[in-house]
């Protein structure tokens, strides 16, 4: 799937193709019913050719809006020629309208975009699935036994791929999301303020349907450090930002070692031995106040659902017996707050509702993971925008793993984006 900007030639030899198709349904419409032998020959070279142009602009060879093979099974019947004439120049009118898009795209990136989304719209759910899964078995035994491995670590993320147990939840998930929500994905490559981030966009899902670990190298940030990119994110001696998955306070030390001015700093940590780490981390550091709570959407008990690796802890409903504290951001901090970092597990949308007074009425910079299921990279998005239309919307990326991951919302209010 991974292919160059289409070229004027390509462009041409691409229509030369379609004007080909179109002599060839002329040829069959002025072919008597009877002439069998002859609209069978022209129909062979016809499929040859439609499935090699569906191939080069959607990924696969069979498409929804041309079904050749309901148009085989109909063969010797009345009226046979003529639903092949329909349905040819159907699919003539169809894809000649997709090549313009496609080729007319600004760059290699906004093609891949867009043909992903084609493919989406036009290829059948079923289909789409066979073909990622051509795609992973494509790759080394040593390549998808460390994919399972990843997937069923972070199963509840994304969903489990267990080869040996025919299990392709993975597969089906980010299918079914693209299928479902292909005019969200729309909305957000529309939204997103800079080629970097729909690069990101873009690397992102192709990676869901290749497996190609070379998408996650070229979306990878080079820069900058997590969270605190310097072209975007500006802070001064009167930040107060709180920072939600505090952990062993990586993050509240990297804003100081980045920084180095604040007014206060809010650590949020629902595990206690993190919460003890981030202390003694933070040890020689003034102002900044640990809160070993969990942020949410209503005031209330949650339970710590732990995870081998502490920084994946995560809030459940279920009695794990291991409680904590939640809260809403808008009760627990009365001062005005200029930047929110999330990175709580797949908790960010509950906390980006109890923080609603906040984002509304002062305008944080916000500074979100936005990868812990296939939801999350444009659901958070639009709460966002429905909060405060004014932000701009960033994406980066800074993991490098089996999958996409540490992929983080940049939302910036207009009216106070430092100058570039």
């Amino acid at each position: 799937m991974k292919r160059d900007k289409m070229t004027k030639n390509v462009y041409l030899q691409m229509r030369k193709m379609l004007d080909m198709v179109g002599d060839a349904i002329g040829y069959i419409m002025d072919l008597d019913e009877g002439d069998c032998q002859l609209i069978d020959s022209l129909e062979k070279d016809l499929i040859y050719t439609i499935e090699n142009v569906n191939i080069e602009l959607l990924y696969s060879p069979k498409v929804g809006f041309c079904r050749l093979d309901d148009l085989d099974k109909r063969k010797g019947r009345p009226g046979y020629k003529q639903e092949v004439v329909i349905q040819y120049v159907s699919w003539l009118d169809k894809i000649t309208g997709i090549l313009e898009e496609q080729y007319h795209t600004e760059n290699v990136w906004e093609e891949r975009f867009i043909r992903l989304m084609d493919h989406s719209q036009y290829v059948d759910r079923d289909l789409t699935i066979g073909i990622v899964k051509d795609a992973l078995f494509s790759k080394s035994a040593e390549e998808i036994a460390h994919l399972c491995r990843y997937y069923q670590t972070f199963h509840v993320m994304w969903g489990t791929l267990d080869v040996l147990n025919d299990r392709y939840d993975v597969i089906v998930n980010r299918v079914t999301a693209l299928k479902e929500h292909r005019e969200d994905f729309l909305w957000l490559y529309g939204q997103l303020s800079d080629q970097r981030s729909r690069l990101v966009l873009t690397g992102m899902l192709y990676n869901w349907v290749t497996f190609d670990l070379d998408y996650i190298r070229e979306m990878k940030e080079a820069n900058f450090t997590d969270y605190f990119d310097l072209d975007l994110v500006g802070c001064d001696e009167e930040e107060v930002v709180v920072d939600l998955g505090a952990w062993t306070g990586d993050s509240a030390l990297n804003y100081i070692q980045t920084y180095g001015r604040y007014k206060r700093i809010y650590c949020y940590e629902i595990d206690a031995s993190n919460m003890k780490a981030a202390k003694e981390k933070l040890s020689g550091y003034p102002d900044i106040v640990f809160v070993n709570k969990g942020a949410g959407n209503k005031d209330s008990i949650g339970y710590i659902d732990g995870s081998p690796m502490s920084s994946c802890n995560k809030i459940t409903d279920q009695d794990t017996g291991k409680k904590i504290e939640m809260v809403r951001l808008d009760d627990d901090i009365d001062e005005k707050v200029t930047l929110i970092k999330m990175d709580i597990e797949g908790g960010e949308q509950d906390a980006l509702l109890g923080s609603v007074r906040h984002i509304q009425e002062e305008h944080p910079k916000l500074l979100i993971s936005v990868y812990h299921n296939n939801e999350d990279i444009w659901k958070i998005q639009q709460m966002i925008l429905d909060m405060y239309p004014g932000y701009q919307l960033y994406l980066r990326s800074n993991g490098y793993q089996w999958g996409p991951s540490e992929i983080v919302l940049l939302a910036i209010d207009k009216s106070r984006n430092i100058d570039r």
